[in-house]
């Protein structure tokens, strides 16, 4: 039997270096972590072969996947999710994707699919490869939330309105007097992005403003995305918009850096609103407003649903959900327009 010690000599670490990577605890470097893993593969983790001593270590583990960490709304929602599981004595094991590869979460997920973990909390509408690894949950019957609907799944779920929040964002800068208005969308793969793209383009509608495709400009999900497409967006007077609608608060901060690039005011020049409500816009000069949907309540609420489901708490209600109410945190990086 493949035991901790035999996987810290294979992979030149101590034991207590392999339990903090089995348990997705910090202080690992990615260099070391990748070693430890590669280990595990290589000798037999994944067919079953895991030291005794761990059993008991993982009944009281929780997987926990989730799309990029540098984005800091995982970053809260995963502090969430932690200050319940400590509270009741559990702990997770976390993957997560990065910019370059946003798959990366759910292939060391692969690595610790034959472990019994108690449960998992998982991130859905990323891409294909999670919707993926919560089928697979799903089919082994093991505890399961997913933060936002997972396609073609019932399971229970944390989530929030995208649509509608995108929409009422959109309505508020069609309030505040702005017609020319660029939607700075996510990344293609997302689910996420998509239903905030129609949230927007609904506002429009309703407002009987006029759409041009300029309105729409794929962005991606980092603040360097951001940065790229408002350069883009706002190099020419004749065609500049008088707002941005980012796809989440990383991309506004991203929009932020081009407006003072560029020489313009925020908001005199361009009003910029983001969506997510993470704590970094709070100290953006000026503060941003977003659409806030609380992440670290969402990581809250989903590991308090999932320790109830472990519990068998859940009654007769076959598949639980939560849905957290969005609202629109008002700060200083909108203009009004006259008339």
């Amino acid at each position: 039997m493949v035991t901790a010690k035999d996987i810290a000599v294979f992979s030149g670490v101590s034991r207590t270096t392999v339990f903090a990577v089995v348990k997705g605890k910090p202080g690992v470097s990615e260099r070391t972590r990748e070693r430890v893993l590669a280990a595990i593969r290589e000798h037999g983790y994944e067919t079953g072969l895991v030291q005794k001593s761990l059993v008991s270590e993982f009944s009281k583990m929780i997987g926990v996947v989730v799309g990029n960490i540098n984005n800091p709304f995982y970053t809260e929602v995963v502090s969430g999710i932690h200050s319940v599981l400590r509270s009741r004595g559990y702990h997770h094991i976390l993957h997560h994707g990065t910019e370059d590869r946003p798959e990366e979460g759910v292939e060391e997920f692969e690595a610790l699919r034959e472990c019994e973990l108690r449960g998992y909390i998982m991130s859905a509408g990323e891409s294909e490869q999670y919707e993926q690894h919560i089928r697979w949950v799903v089919k082994s019957k093991r505890p399961l939330v997913t933060i936002m609907e997972a396609p073609g799944l019932e399971t229970h779920m944390v989530r929030f309105d995208n649509r509608k929040g995108s929409q009422d964002a959109t309505d508020y800068l069609i309030r505040k007097g702005h017609h020319r208005i660029a939607c700075l969308t996510g990344p293609a793969r997302s689910a996420t992005a998509k239903e905030r793209i129609l949230g927007f383009l609904e506002s429009l509608v309703s407002h009987e403003v006029e759409f041009h495709d300029a309105m729409t400009v794929r962005a991606g999900d980092t603040s360097d995305d951001g940065y790229r497409a408002a350069l883009k967006v706002l190099a020419d007077p004749a065609t500049r918009p008088t707002a941005l609608l980012c796809c989440n608060d990383l991309v506004a901060i991203g929009c932020y850096r081009a407006a003072h690039e560029l020489g313009l005011h925020i908001p005199n020049n361009v009003s910029i609103v983001g969506f997510d409500g993470i704590d970094m816009g709070e100290v953006m000069g000026p503060p941003l407003t977003t659409l806030s949907v609380f992440p670290h309540e969402i990581g809250r609420l989903a590991a308090e649903m999932l320790l109830s489901v472990i519990d068998g708490n859940n009654g007769r209600q076959r598949h639980l959900e939560k849905v957290v109410e969005h609202k629109l945190i008002e700060r200083e990086s909108v203009l009004t327009l006259k008339g």
